[in-house]
């Protein structure tokens, strides 16, 4: 009987010791959480305005980085649009290597070996009189990347020709890319003087469309006109027409006549009232 209850008097203190420990150790967590229960409890509202302060503060810097990121965007807008304004001065280079004669076998002979068939022509002449080359494809899809190709028709390139001996500048009338594939095809060039009067199509770029009223009410922009034919002297190509949109609003609309046409521009379309970008798209249910 004695070692009876020795044994219910021993599982008794296991059963206090366990409850104890557990007790303990949520005593400990509470602390290391909040310093402690009843320290929370007694701090609950001060911390409460702690935090709706936190909170303002949040919201205060959210918005000076906001007017910072519109400032940020409107400058480089402006800057873009200054950029559009004047004429490109970036010196370009190609160097062409001679072809024998024109005619199918010769370029699908030039193709096999990296290059790309070209023709040059001087403006005003006819183009069965061109002189016939080719130029490295690589050289050619480097300046694709960074200009694009409605980009490149702008651009005055040096095309150095007769292994060297002499260098003409032309203009790229007319980059036909292939029918299936992402790789150009050929590339006629047209020779031009600096005095020399031309009619090229000019890129039209977009900016702020993620700050246009309109978009945010649901509508989208539609970007109608991709180029604008203009008519200049070969040193004065403009290199796009910057438009910005970040003002439009649901069914407005930015026509041609909108434009702003640098000095020595002329524009050659029929119908200056053709928009170039109008809201489109339905509106969000409120």
């Amino acid at each position: 009987g004695h070692i009876f209850d020795i044994n219910k008097s021993l599982s008794r203190c296991c059963v206090f010791a366990t409850m104890l420990r557990r007790a303990c150790a949520t005593l400990i967590r509470q602390r290391t959480r909040g310093g402690g229960g009843g320290r929370r409890r007694r701090g609950g509202r001060g911390g409460r305005v702690f935090s709706a302060q936190s909170a303002s503060e949040e919201e205060e810097e959210k918005e000076e980085e906001e007017e910072e990121a519109l400032d940020e965007a409107r400058e480089r807008r402006h800057s873009a649009a200054e950029s559009s304004t004047s004429a490109s001065t970036i010196t370009l280079q190609l160097i062409a290597t001679d072809r024998e004669k024109a005619g199918r076998l010769s370029a699908n002979k030039a193709r096999k070996e990296g290059l790309i068939p070209c023709a040059v022509f001087k403006h005003g002449e006819i183009e069965t009189t061109s002189q016939v080359c080719a130029v490295n494809e690589r050289e050619v899809e480097k300046l694709l990347r960074k200009f694009t190709k409605y980009g490149l028709r702008t651009k005055l390139i040096d095309i150095v020709l007769d292994d060297g001996k002499r260098t003409v500048k032309a203009i790229p009338q007319q980059i036909q890319m292939h029918a299936y594939k992402n790789q150009v095809n050929n590339i006629t060039f047209m020779r031009v003087d600096p005095e020399t009067i031309v009619k090229i199509p000019i890129p039209v770029k977009l900016i702020g469309q993620e700050d246009c009223p309109g978009t945010k009410l649901g509508a989208f922009v539609s970007h109608m006109r991709k180029t604008i034919k203009v008519k200049c002297r070969s040193d004065q190509i403009p290199e796009a027409f910057i438009v910005d949109v970040s003002s439009m609003n649901i069914k407005d609309n930015i026509k041609i006549a909108n434009l702003e046409i640098p000095e020595g521009v002329v524009i050659c379309e029929n119908d200056v009232e053709t928009p170039i970008a109008k809201m489109a798209g339905k509106l969000k249910k409120s």
